[in-house]
């Protein structure tokens, strides 16, 4: 049951990149053939796609709709509406589709449908008598090859091999002005790590950190080990509209900066906001929800059972959802890893290890960002700083990690509604510096404001010890 989505979503798939994006069309383009699709609807639009991109050498993008009027106002009401549904369906998931992961799947893809049409070839030569033809039906089906990739990059051939100076990514926007500046985020393939002693705030981060990967059309999947699918949609909800839990008056910390943007003070707003409690919110919320993300990317909760996922069982979850919803999730938020299946407890720390590098490798085969939390230890509980070797379980999860930030607040912070996010690792930007940022938990906001830290400066505002122990 497992492949059979490729008939379905990745079919899908490759039509929305053949129409939208030109240099996957290429690359699709040399693969298939229209009698690779599976229905009438689809063989049509990828032949008018692919005739479009043969004959002006890019894809056909906002001249499909014109290509296909006349489907579109058949006299066959039932047909238009299906070419209508898959035209709707093409349109809405060209900015959010996972490009790179479909691509892996071509050769895959085409593959099986040549299987599939070599056995019912087969299977037609047998009834009529002709076991020879059969075998060379089967034969031909299982030899064929894919040849829609390139060939490599030859080195003198600067226009690819400096290829890279035009496709340096950036890691998405995490809303933390300080981090953004620097580079700091999560990036597909990579691992994006926080760690933060017990009640710290690390899915109330993870919560901040995809809902600006949403903001950014990132398709997200938020899989939660410890709180039900209805608390983690709670916490979207007041984070996305800063919804109050209880009261309405409600009291936001902001920094005032100096031009280089270091904090001098905290000043507080005082605000009427939204809350849970309204008699009328479930209709005001639902309409805020629909409005926002009708054309936004999705976001998907899932509970499991604290100690029972597994990877496998992770990537069925991610295979159904892609067969089922059509959804591909563009980052995985997992909340948090120390909570899934880890089987021997005496070797808890190796298990855990090899159970982060299996995340990232997951992140890398379908080229998904991966968020994770960490768990810190007991000193971290009393650390006026939090340290990525604090980490409770495998130091190895800070090793993997891309990205490792560290959650830091005292009993006066908390008071004052300030946090220090240490960037304690970046493998590939700059690391070692500590932003502050200003929190309403009360409204969902994990991080309002934020500003660079300067330790004297900075610990003379909140109090000399700063109300923990200086590790």
């Amino acid at each position: 049951m497992k492949d059979e989505y490729i008939t379905g979503a990745l079919q899908e798939n490759l039509l929305t990149l053949l129409c939208f994006d030109t240099d996957a069309a290429k690359l699709i383009s040399a693969a298939v053939t229209p009698n690779l699709f599976d229905t009438k609807e689809f063989r049509e639009v990828a032949a008018i796609a692919l005739g479009f991109l043969s004959q002006f050498g890019e894809a056909i993008k906002e001249h499909l709709a014109d290509s296909l009027e006349p489907q579109l106002n058949s006299d066959n009401k039932r047909q238009a509406q299906h070419y209508k549904r898959l035209l709707d369906n093409l349109y809405a998931a060209q900015d959010s589709i996972n490009a790179e992961y479909v691509i892996t799947q071509l050769n895959k893809f085409v593959r099986q449908q040549n299987i599939k049409a070599g056995i019912m070839r087969a299977v037609e030569a047998i009834e009529g008598g002709n076991v020879d033809e059969a075998e060379v039906a089967l034969t031909k089906a299982l030899d064929t090859q894919v040849v829609s990739f390139e060939e490599g990059v030859t080195f003198t051939d600067t226009a690819k091999s400096l290829g890279f100076l035009d496709k340096i990514e950036a890691p998405y926007l995490t809303g933390i002005e300080e981090l953004d500046k620097r580079g700091v985020g999560p990036m597909r393939g990579e691992l994006f790590t926080i760690v933060a002693p017990t009640g710290g705030g690390k899915t109330w981060g993870l919560v901040h950190f995809a809902k600006w990967l949403i903001l950014q059309r990132v398709p997200v999947l938020h899989v939660s080990l410890e709180m039900s699918e209805a608390r983690v949609a709670q916490r979207y909800v007041q984070s996305f509209f800063s919804i109050s839990n209880r009261d309405a008056d409600v009291r936001l910390p902001n920094f005032r900066k100096d031009r280089n943007g270091e904090m001098e003070e905290v000043f507080y707003e005082d605000m009427v906001r939204a809350s849970l409690k309204d008699p009328n919110i479930h209709a005001y919320l639902a309409q805020r929800i629909t409005r926002r993300f009708r054309k936004s990317a999705s976001l998907t909760i899932k509970a499991f059972p604290t100690s029972t996922l597994t990877i496998p069982q992770l990537e069925a979850y991610l295979d159904g959802l892609e067969r089922h919803k059509k959804i591909v999730p563009g980052a995985l938020i997992v909340d948090y890893p120390e909570l899934m299946a880890l089987g021997d407890p005496n070797n808890k720390r190796i298990v855990l290890g090899q159970l982060v590098k299996q995340l990232r490798g997951l992140g890398v085969s379908r080229n998904m960002a991966v968020l994770i939390a960490a768990q810190g230890n007991r000193e971290s509980s009393k650390s006026r700083v939090v340290r990525a070797n604090q980490v409770g379980e495998a130091f190895s999860i800070i090793q993997d990690s891309d990205v490792a930030i560290t959650y830091s607040q005292t009993d006066i912070e908390h008071q004052l509604g300030l946090a220090r996010l240490l960037t304690d690792k970046s493998r590939n930007e700059e690391d070692g510096f500590t932003t502050l940022i200003t929190q309403a938990y009360r409204v969902g906001q994990f991080a309002l404001d934020s500003a660079y830290m300067r330790d004297e400066a900075y610990w003379r505002y909140v109090g000399k010890d700063g109300g923990g122990d200086d590790h």
